[in-house]
């Protein structure tokens, strides 16, 4: 008698996060705050200053990001070729950029150059001199950018997205308009630069092998005494005029594809719903076998790919679906998304897709801190929108222990088809 064997099923075990406590921190005798991250293994540091100085802090349209972006340009010591010889004569990489919340230099360096970069960062940030022939050449390139935008059709859909949900009186949802970028003058972002790219307005965080040693260095550059003591920066509320859901055609002419949008407004970083919602989206379209690219990218051919995401700013969040397509299938993609949308609201998930799913956070949750400088472009989260410092490992414990009664719940309540904004951006 030949006996069979039985194979039970393999049990599949969720990974660990790994560690993602928040780091030490110092201050200067200004009071700057400086995080520490270490554990680094090569003889690099990577330090970040960051500021209060993002879109939403701007009287005049534009004059965040482009203050952000001529802060090489020259300083009251060197022009702009000098300054980017001087920088690349110490082989660090030094780069700056401005979004809608913060702007912030990261400069990457051999620890024993430390000195020399920290003089130029501090150069750069503090005496920029903007000269104006350098301000021509930057608004023009920017003017040539934006109306090259314009026949995208990903930036016309997303500007429309953020529009309808913030309000074109906000900076959030604000849509810049060529004469902006025509009538921003440098004496615009020569004041912009002045109130707030400040010491008393910003946070420094230094990553890799043995932090501590930049400390002398930052409060011998970043710490001047007749400086205005740090203090924690005051952000006013903004009011938001989300406009009524329903369906919006942005046309984009000429275009051999379209871009699809489907949002909702969402919540906050500190509603009890948020992390919860990050396990929902990533249901519905955050990895390659999510529900969306299964049907519309494998099953129908639709699109190369979509993507469901669930955020939030510092007084709104969002949700929001995105795809491109040929412009013949966008009709049936919005159709299959909301099919994809309501079985969610209607059928539980399975335990085994929620097993893959948990894993595939918790890995993603791993790779954010695998290293010292993943972690400190992960926990400018944190610090930016005043999140608890616990915020990952509760992200952890969530994703362990959401249910699929649970998730079934947060669709019900937030993916409502009746509330959504349906944003087409293509040819007629």
């Amino acid at each position: 008698m030949i006996k069979q064997s039985i194979k039970s099923a393999p049990v599949i075990n969720t990974p660990s996060a790994g560690d993602t406590s928040f780091p030490d921190s110092a201050s200067l005798s200004n009071g700057v705050p400086v995080y520490l991250i270490g554990n680094g293994t090569v003889d690099l540091l990577r330090v970040e200053f960051v500021f209060n100085a993002g879109q939403r802090t701007e009287k005049v349209p534009l004059a965040a990001t482009a203050t952000n972006a001529m802060l090489s340009e020259g300083t009251l010591m060197h022009d702009a070729v000098s300054l980017n010889e001087l920088i690349d004569s110490t082989g660090a990489i030094i780069n700056h950029i401005a979004d809608k919340d913060s702007a912030s230099l990261v400069a990457v360096t051999l620890s024993r150059q430390l000195e020399e970069v920290m003089a130029l960062a501090s150069e750069v940030l503090f005496q920029s001199s903007f000269p104006e022939r350098e301000f021509r050449i930057m608004q023009e390139k920017r003017l040539q950018a934006f109306l090259t935008s314009r026949q995208k059709t990903s930036v016309r859909a997303r500007e429309e997205f953020y529009r309808a949900l913030c309000g074109d009186t906000t900076s959030y949802g604000r849509v810049a308009k060529a004469d902006d970028y025509k009538s921003l003058t440098v004496e615009e972002v020569r004041k912009f630069h002045s109130d707030h790219y400040t010491p008393g307005n910003m946070y420094i965080t230094v990553a890799g092998h043995n932090p501590e040693q930049a400390l002398p260095v930052l409060e011998r550059y970043f710490a001047p005494s007749e400086a205005i003591p740090w203090q924690d920066p005051m952000i006013p509320e903004m009011t938001f005029t989300t406009a009524r859901p329903g369906s919006i055609f942005c046309e984009v002419k000429d275009s051999v594809q379209s871009t699809v949008r489907l949002g909702w407004k969402g919540i906050t970083r500190d509603h009890p719903d948020y992390q919860g919602l990050q396990v929902a989206a990533m249901i519905l379209g955050g990895y390659f076998g999510s529900r969306l690219m299964r049907n519309i990218r494998e099953e129908k051919g639709y699109t190369y790919g979509i993507h469901a995401v669930a955020g939030a700013f510092r007084n709104i969040g969002y949700i929001t679906i995105m795809t491109d397509t040929a412009n013949i299938y966008r009709e049936a993609t919005v159709g299959e998304i909301r099919k994809e949308i309501k079985r969610l609201r209607e059928e539980e998930v399975g335990a085994g897709e929620m097993a893959i799913v948990r894993n595939h956070i918790m890995g993603e949750i791993a790779r954010m801190f695998d290293g010292p400088f993943a972690t400190a472009e992960s926990i400018r989260g944190i610090i930016d929108y005043d999140t608890d410092h616990d915020y990952y490992t509760h992200l952890a414990e969530t994703v362990n222990s959401i249910t699929p009664g649970k998730i079934k719940e947060l669709f019900i309540t937030y993916f409502n088809p009746e509330d959504a904004f349906e944003i087409i951006a293509g040819a007629p």
